[in-house]
């Protein structure tokens, strides 16, 4: 396996026509360019883009992990893998002990196989626990009477008077939940080449048999499953679930099993991380100004819009990433940016995009501060802070980087980014 960071080059990768047909498979799958086939001092490399996970092609495995984790350390690799657990686990969509993460960091898995792990073996303990039932009507033929019976069906079909149409409630672990599982079980027991995740996979489709296979499925079908306290205990499992029906590898053909990607959206991450962790910690970081505040998720309840139609319809709607409410006015709002800056710039690299971005947070939710926060990067030593004023305006958008690189499973390195998150908070209320 080649691992590398975004925008990295491989080292001595040596691609073939095979690799070029793989990669161009990819890229028509995902509508975008994953990898970038190069020449480099008259070596055939592979260049990473912006897209961070796992890419199969044929026999060969590139992992390209994310830039805001490159370090100088020899175990950077581990460290990134390791970090991006803990970010998956802040953003609610796994739960992993940490007896568990150093076992995994043992068995040197890819990204894929990883995930496919933590999956397929938390699964299989939940189903040894006992499978999620639920009553589920059925309908049947019978030659007894059982639960309702559909006389409408029943007029319909004359020449069977020896059976009944029913319809009765079945305890069953054949329910949308499980279906989704098994799906998902299917799909990973035909991709992956670790023969420990085969072969727990391979319990699972057994114990599985039950239960419905559907021909597809998407996140959107996991999203519909109602949480209940029967089911809470799976949640953190479909979240996971949901991580793998995100990517389009799930639904591949047989034949293109050889070559496919598992693709993380490190915007959504990043972002999901630093709202989640402003959140579980607003007592230790929020200054004295803002510690009342309610803290509202892509503004929620309270969406605000830019613009209306001749018809009065709202259009050009606004959701910063996490709203500080008071009352009816909103003192701060954030917005978290998987890019990288540029200390030598003036603007600090803030895309004019971005910036006028933020320029319309500030105006329509009369917001005096508006924060942009961005990674830290091994390219970026010191942390980065910059203020802009607006014009005509006393209000104030400022853009600043946290560092993430630090093994965030260690309490102190938590505590740094906590106080790097209450220093940025604090200057702009101080």
């Amino acid at each position: 396996m080649t691992t590398i960071f975004e925008y990295d080059f491989t080292a001595g990768f040596d691609w073939t026509e095979q690799d070029l047909v793989a990669i161009e498979r990819l890229r028509r799958t995902l509508g975008v360019e994953v990898l970038r086939p190069t020449t480099r001092k008259g070596q055939r490399e592979l260049q990473a883009t912006q897209y961070v996970g796992v890419f199969r092609l044929g026999s060969r495995t590139v992992q390209v992990l994310p830039k805001m984790f490159r370090s100088s350390d020899e175990d950077k690799a581990t460290k990134a893998t390791r970090n991006l657990l803990y970010l998956l686990e802040y953003t609610g969509q796994l739960v992993v002990r940490e007896t568990a993460v150093t076992q995994l960091m043992q068995n040197n898995l890819n990204w894929f196989e990883l995930l496919t792990r933590l999956l397929a073996s938390n699964l299989r303990e939940e189903w040894q626990r006992g499978a999620y039932r639920s009553y589920q009507t059925v309908e049947d033929v019978l030659p007894v009477l059982k639960g309702k019976w559909q006389l409408l069906k029943q007029l319909r079909h004359p020449e069977r008077q020896h059976l009944f149409a029913v319809a009765y409630d079945e305890f069953s672990a054949d329910n949308s939940l499980n279906r989704i599982f098994r799906y998902v079980v299917e799909r990973l027991w035909q991709l992956s080449r670790d023969a420990t995740n085969r072969k727990i996979l391979g319990e699972l489709r057994h114990w599985m048999e039950e239960v419905t296979l559907l021909p597809s499925a998407i996140a959107n079908d996991a999203n519909l499953i109602p949480i209940t306290r029967l089911n809470q205990r799976y949640e953190p499992l479909l979240n996971l679930a949901k991580l793998f029906l995100d990517n389009s590898s799930l639904q591949l053909s047989a034949g293109e099993l050889a070559t496919f990607a598992f693709v993380f959206d490190m915007n959504k991450l990043f972002e999901g991380f630093i709202v989640n962790f402003i959140r579980r910690h607003r007592d230790e970081i929020l200054p004295t100004e803002l510690g009342s505040c309610q803290l509202i998720a892509q503004a929620g309840t309270t969406t605000l819009h830019l613009a209306r139609t001749s018809n009065g319809e709202s259009v050009f709607r606004l959701k910063p990433d996490l709203a500080f409410c008071n009352g009816d006015s909103f003192p701060l709002l954030l917005d978290a940016k998987y890019k990288q800056l540029k200390p030598t710039d003036r603007k600090l690299g803030v895309s004019e995009s971005d910036f006028y971005q933020m320029h319309a947070y500030a105006h329509r939710y009369q917001c005096p501060r508006v924060l942009l926060l961005y990674p830290q990067t091994a390219d970026i030593p010191q942390p980065l802070q910059a203020e802009f004023s607006l014009e005509d305006s006393e209000r104030v958008i400022v853009a600043a980087t946290v560092d993430l690189r630090g093994d965030l499973s260690k309490s102190q390195e938590r505590a740094k980014l906590t106080t790097r998150l209450k220093t940025i908070l604090t200057n702009q209320h101080g």
